[in-house]
């Protein structure tokens, strides 16, 4: 190569790099999220097949890769997409997903972190404290539940609102003006409400974050019916503009509902998917009352004591002139979200997922109030609401689980302090005996079993579905399906049923039907594998 070529080569390889280096530079921010999320979730990819509702999805979306139909002849209680997100061929692959999405999740909550402070260095912080709360153990973050894939759809929903004019007059606080009905708005607005209506489609409680979007048009209808009193004309103009606007992001959150019903209508499933997918939820819901001991807790926790104090809460932010716009969004979308993730009163950790992104922006919502010295009003109705969580978590006896356990026990592992199989067996007391059915059950070369009791990690490690419309035993006690599924079960004849030592519940019916047809194979710590007999009775 002579002088001058390397010299032209060198020239260029420099302003590459330097271009690279600026482009670095500009999104740091960006990239330092990014780098955070994928360090986190590195021991996610080592964990064995153990968590319940992860392998529920799993075993799902195996059954419809081979064909089943989803609330007809396989069920669960969720709404659809998180299940046809599980199908995929393994665990890895799931974690793999999950682990894209929540990169993807963590740039739009950092973008919208921007849209609402306008600076940089804030939307940082905020977008730093939820990429730790998703991520890192305390609330299952580390697992791919549906709460995480919610997540991504509602913060999608929220980038597109935030290039409306409804979002810029309202956070200007121009609330009073109209706003005039043209294409590019109600395309956003109608793209907003559909991935809003994804994440419903996700799971059911991503509803109660389609709220947040209607929040902003009510608090500007508020806004002008506060300062407008006896203004008849410009209110009625103002409530017309409301209900235009509230009707676009209904559209679109219709829209992929409307689709689901048509596409399970059209697989015969219309009634199961209405029955199991849809209206259980709310039956799931009303399900759980804690026991407390205070008559008036035990009321503030059903569902019209919730909905009281989200109402007080909504209408002191509506009509209570003491708060910017920016702050009534922000604590609006935190009273949303404590109401779904107390819904059902279970005290899961993974429930709270859905606060985190809220509860990142009031963080720093109330850090910028005492930072700038905002108006005390502002300070102590962040402060009483980021309290109400850590209260409901107290009485609910929530228990978030330990990060720095979970870490070292990977720290452990990759320095050579424990064996893989130690690693495995300490998640869960199941690990170490369904990883030696899983041998057995392969070796069967069979796509279907039936295991009687809560074990869906079996189902998910060896890839096969149930003999039966449900994964685990307290869905079929719940629905009274004893009978249905052991007619199944006969129809089918599955060469391996496992029954769980740890079942309270006996089926007498389904004992007799293995003591004809079957003979225990393999007795493990925790589970009996029967084999089906060569020559059955």
């Amino acid at each position: 190569m002579s002088a001058t070529l390397k010299c032209v080569y060198t020239d260029v390889v420099h302003k590459f790099l330097k271009k690279i280096d600026q482009k670095c530079d500009e999104y740091k921010e960006a990239l330092i999220l990014l780098l955070v999320t994928v360090l986190l979730r590195i021991p996610n990819f080592f964990e064995p097949y153990w968590y319940g509702d992860e392998a529920i999805y799993l075993t799902i979306g195996t059954g419809l890769r081979q064909g089943l139909r989803l609330y007809t002849d396989i069920i669960d209680h969720k709404t659809p997409l998180i299940y046809y997100l599980a199908m995929v061929p393994n665990q890895f692959s799931f974690r793999l997903l999950n682990l894209g999405w929540m990169m993807v999740t963590a740039i739009l909550f950092f973008l919208l972190a921007k849209a609402l402070f306008k600076k940089t260095k804030l939307a940082f912080i905020s977008a730093l404290i939820f990429v730790l709360l998703t991520t890192l153990p305390w609330l299952e973050g580390h697992i791919p539940n549906g709460e995480l894939f919610v997540l991504g759809f509602v913060l999608t929903g929220f980038w597109f609102i935030a290039k409306t004019a409804l979002w810029q007059n309202f956070l200007s606080g121009r609330s009073q003006q109209a706003l005039a009905t043209v294409p590019k708005e109600i395309l956003l607005l109608v793209a907003s409400g559909f991935f809003f209506g994804l994440g419903v489609l996700t799971k059911v409680p991503g509803l109660l974050d389609f709220g947040v979007s209607l929040l902003l048009g009510w608090f500007s209808l508020a806004a002008v019916l506060t300062v407008q009193k006896n203004d008849w004309q410009k209110n009625l103009k103002a409530v017309w503009q409301f209900l235009v606007k509230s009707g676009w992001l209904f559209l679109g959150l219709l829209f992929p509902i409307g689709l689901s019903i048509i596409y399970f209508v059209s697989q015969g499933s219309g009634q199961d998917y209405l029955s199991y997918g849809l209206l259980y939820n709310f039956r799931y819901a009303s399900s759980w009352q804690p026991q407390l001991t205070n008559p008036l807790l035990e009321f503030l926790f059903t569902l019209p004591g919730k909905t009281l104090i989200l109402s007080s809460i909504l209408l002191g932010l509506s009509f209570w002139k003491k708060y910017t716009p920016r702050f009534q969004f922000i604590a609006g979308w935190f009273a949303l979200s404590l109401f779904a993730v107390l819904l059902s009163n279970r005290p899961y950790p993974h429930y709270f997922i859905q606060l985190v992104p809220a509860f990142s922006l009031l963080l720093i919502e109330l850090w910028q109030s005492f930072r700038v010295g905002m108006r005390k009003t502002m300070i102590l109705s962040a402060l009483g609401l980021l309290i109400l969580p850590l209260i409901a978590a107290g009485l609910l006896n929530l228990k978030p689980y330990l990060t720095s356990e979970y870490y070292g026990k990977f720290f452990k592992l990759i320095t050579g302090q424990i064996t893989q199989d130690e690693y495995d067996y300490s998640f869960d007391t199941l690990v170490e005996g369904n990883y030696q059915a899983a041998e057995v059950i392969r070796g069967l070369n069979g796509h279907r079993i039936f295991i009687w009791g809560t074990n869906p990690a079996l189902y998910a490690l060896t890839q096969t579905t149930p003999t039966s419309r449900f994964t685990v035993s307290f869905h079929i006690k719940d629905f009274q399906d004893h009978l249905n599924t052991l007619e199944q079960i006969k129809r089918e004849m599955p060469k391996l049923i496992v029954v769980m030592d740890n079942e309270p519940d006996k089926f007498p019916e389904l004992q007799r039907f293995l003591d004809l047809h079957y003979y225990p194979n393999n007795q493990y710590e925790y589970m009996t594998l029967y084999l089906l007999q060569e020559n059955p009775r």
